[in-house]
């Protein structure tokens, strides 16, 4: 906005904050949206990221000046909201992998030895089928232990390209295993109808 474009905002803002709002809201939404699309690569998500942008924004309103851009408010708040979220991921990944690796190991199955076999084929195939860039940094990451900072050293991008392409592997990765895990659900279920008739 520019500064006459600013005063006239302002002016609306002190006599309809929701008037102000709107006006804000339809003018960035989509390129916020577009943006946070790129970045986590799940529209859901990127829906939710820019509704915390707005909402931080209609908390900013009251304070806003003639100083303030409001356009560079708002990517710097969707930069910080994208930040977290990919803190977060990592924070409950690592979780994960801790309670998975402290639970006691037990004599296995053969039902959970084939389980665990069929569920390692379904991950090693998700793999095989990413992007040859994201299936390198997975790789980098998972199989070989390479920090973000590492891996973006050695390829020769940014950091923030790295974690984009963690997080869309891991949610490729988490999509197909709860399909195979829906499938496998059914599949008992069948077997459970067809044993009782």
């Amino acid at each position: 906005m520019e500064q006459t474009e600013i005063e006239r905002f302002l002016k609306i803002a002190e006599q309809s904050p929701t008037k102000a709002f709107d006006i804000v809201f339809e003018r960035y939404w989509e390129g916020l949206y577009r943006v946070a699309c790129r970045k986590v690569n799940s529209s859901e998500v990127a829906k939710d990221i820019v509704q915390e942008v707005f909402i931080a924004f209609w908390n900013f309103l009251p304070k806003l000046s003639q100083q303030d851009k409001i356009e560079a408010y708002l990517y710097s708040v969707l930069r910080n909201q994208v930040f977290k979220l990919f803190e977060r991921d990592e924070v409950r990944l690592r979780h994960v992998i801790n309670c998975t690796n402290s639970i006691p190991v037990t004599e296995e199955s053969p039902q959970d030895k084939l389980l665990t076999k069929e569920l390692e084929n379904v991950v090693d195939d998700e793999v095989q089928n990413m992007p040859e860039r994201m299936r390198l940094i997975y790789l980098l990451k998972n199989k070989d232990g390479l920090t973000v900072k590492q891996i973006s050293e050695e390829l020769g991008i940014s950091d923030q390209t790295v974690k984009n392409q963690l997080y869309s592997a891991n949610e490729r990765l988490r999509s197909r295993v709860l399909k195979y895990g829906m499938l496998m659900i059914v599949t008992g279920n069948l077997l459970l109808l067809y044993q009782s008739n």
